[in-house]
């Protein structure tokens, strides 16, 4: 007996306490109360028990008999060697549990443990198989981590907690919480041999994660609430269901469901806002469904779901961001949908149409290498404070923004080799004048019609190029084209297809250095209300037959032709201009090829006498 209380004692020398009077009263043991009736100091136990060492079984139930009792609060069992089992039928409430670095333990007990105050924590025992907790009720938090032989856990009365953790319990088949109601976390993460989870009466879980286990299916068919979720790299999971999930937190659930590669439905009841939802790399995924849904409040990512050809959430109104990649989707429907700040769509081979039509705001939209899409369609979509960029979509044929009045950002089409028609019927203004934006329209080589028949004010370089069917380029409302800075440019060239250039009521250019139109079949341009602008080239292998700058008034050069030529009668028009502006030009250079009548050698000449550089030549 002398042996295991001198080894107790040096185990919890900076521990112990007490609890005895200094005898004023009376029940110091000499008036008789000595212990027979416990209240001698002893009996109402130490605060802290600590196990260690190489402890055995029976030396820690003597331990325990001897020294716990109602000031007991803390039980530490650590770094044992010898012992086997531990038993702790006389403990119901606790401060703090910890069993930890256990070589032998294998059975771990407490019965009749009603609550702790603070956590439990059992980790890192090597050969522990089974915990007994039969009638805790509540504790703050539980972690069982790394035990690698445990496969047993009774918790069947546990009510709440606000933590349970399950990490690296490598055997451990099942976990059966019957009576549990809340949680604030639940971590499995990873338990390989894990196959049956269940929480029957669960309602309310802040938060759920399960990660790399053995699970088929998850179903909490009483959780009402729920704040996040990720559920990911389980490979033998099929199903997800939660059928009256319906209340989160202020800015939505946050859900991940990702690398599941058995996973082919998620079912999760009428919650009606997520906060951000992915949904990645499920391969074998044909279901997922929230139809309740009104709400996106981060971002909404769909990737990567070999299987997942169709998704609707019906009443989704508002979202962060929209980014649908590399999914098998054929249509993109969110008929509702009203406000999106950033939608992405690419690389989605089978997605054929996406239609938008009650989207009125966005700051941004990229869709690209959807190669089966033929329409885009965002006919209710207003006003953006954004890019919009459609890029190679090989077989899109229709763009229609039928409704756009104002895109303050850049727009970029570009490399869409099926595409027809592009339709701004509204679009009235376009680009911003303090940031460097550009309209875009490059490389679609079946493109044959634009509509910007609106389009009145361009805050924007413009590039068009590469456009091989088109045959007119027209912006008959645009007056305005402001740039960034004085290295914007307009740049027109290489449209196969393209004679007519039309600009007729464009009036005002500031802050761009050139104008570039180099074609090869282009015989009409249109400029006859421009007054002002820095450097104009135009140039056609055709006979340009009709070129109207009827308005000019200022410039600093303008070159005409190089490989190509205007006809006699348009450089007569143009010279008998330049001739005639008031005050008379000067310092200018004007280059021009063709041939020239007797009057506009004179014009030239008029011109050369006015102090301007000018080279006309056949």
């Amino acid at each position: 007996m002398k042996r295991i209380i001198y080894k107790f004692f040096i185990i919890t020398l900076a521990m112990l306490s007490f609890s005895c009077s200094d005898g004023e009263n009376g029940i110091d043991g000499t008036n008789g109360e000595d212990g027979i009736d416990g209240i001698d100091g002893f009996d109402v136990g130490l605060e802290y028990v600590v196990f260690a060492g190489d402890i055995t079984n029976e030396e820690a139930a003597e331990i325990a008999q001897q020294n716990f009792g109602k000031n007991t609060h803390s039980i530490l069992v650590i770094n044992t060697t010898n012992l086997t089992v531990l038993d702790l039928t006389e403990v119901s409430n606790l401060i703090k549990l910890e069993v930890t670095g256990n070589k032998s333990l294998q059975s771990l007990s407490l019965p009749n443990l009603e609550s702790i105050i603070e956590d439990v924590s059992v980790e890192n025992n090597e050969t522990l198989t089974t915990i007994n907790f039969e009638n805790l009720l509540t504790v703050p938090s539980i972690i069982f981590e790394n035990n690698a032989v445990l496969n047993t856990i009774n918790l069947n009365n546990l009510i709440n907690s606000n933590r349970l953790e399950l990490d690296e319990n490598e055997l451990l088949e099942t976990l059966s919480l019957p009576a549990l109601k809340e949680i604030g976390s639940l971590r499995l993460r990873p338990s390989k041999n894990l196959t049956t989870l269940d929480l029957p009466n669960l309602e309310v879980l802040r938060s759920l994660s399960i990660s790399d286990t053995k699970l088929s299916e998850i179903n909490l068919p009483s959780v009402e609430t729920l704040n996040f979720l990720t559920i990911q790299e389980n490979e033998d999971l099929q199903t997800v269901t939660i059928p009256l999930l319906a209340n989160t937190q202020e800015d939505g659930a946050g859900i991940t469901i990702r690398s599941n590669i058995a996973l082919r439905t998620v079912s999760l009841g009428s919650i009606n806002k997520f906060g951000r939802l992915r949904i990645e790399n499920n391969e074998n995924l044909t279901l997922f469904e929230a139809n309740s849904i009104q709400e996106i409040t981060n971002t909404f990512s769909l990737r990567n779901n070999t299987n997942l050809t169709s998704l609707s959430f019906p009443g989704l109104l508002r979202i962060l961001s929209l980014d649908i990649n590399e999914s098998n989707l054929t249509e993109i429907n969110f008929d509702v949908l009203q406000e999106a700040t950033r939608v992405q769509i690419r690389e989605n081979e089978n997605l054929s149409t996406i239609s938008l039509p009650s989207l009125t705001f966005t700051e941004g939209i990229q869709i690209s290498e959807n190669n089966a899409l033929t329409n885009i369609r965002f006919d209710g979509l207003q006003n953006t404070d954004a890019s919009i960029t459609i890029s190679a979509n090989e077989n899109l044929n229709t763009i229609s923004f039928a409704s756009l009045a104002t895109l303050n950002g850049n727009l970029g089409i570009i490399s869409n080799n099926s595409l027809e028609n592009i339709r701004f019927p509204q679009l009235t203004l376009l680009g911003v004048s303090d940031i460097r934006t550009v309209l875009t329209i490059s490389n679609n080589s079946m493109l044959n019609n634009m509509d910007f028949s609106n389009l009145t004010t361009l805050n924007s370089g413009v590039t068009i190029t590469g456009n091989g069917a088109i045959t007119s380029l027209a912006f008959p409302s645009l007056t305005t084209v402001t740039g960034f800075n004085t290295s914007t440019d307009i740049r027109i060239n290489s449209n196969h297809s393209l004679t007519n250039i039309d600009f007729q009521n464009l009036e005002m250019i500031t802050n761009i250095r050139r104008i570039v139109i180099t074609e090869e079949l282009l015989t009409d341009v249109n400029f006859m209300n421009l007054a002002s602008f820095s450097e104009l080239n135009i140039d056609s292998n055709s006979l340009i037959t009709s070129l109207d700058l009827s308005s000019v008034q200022d410039f600093s050069s303008m070159r005409l032709g190089n490989s190509g030529r205007l006809s006699t009668t348009t450089i007569d028009r143009i010279f008998a201009r330049l001739v005639n502006v008031t005050p008379a030009l000067t310092g200018k250079s004007i280059t021009a090829r063709g041939e020239a009548s007797t009057q506009a050698l004179e014009h030239a000449q008029t011109l050369r006498d006015n102090g301007n550089n000018v080279s006309l030549s056949n």
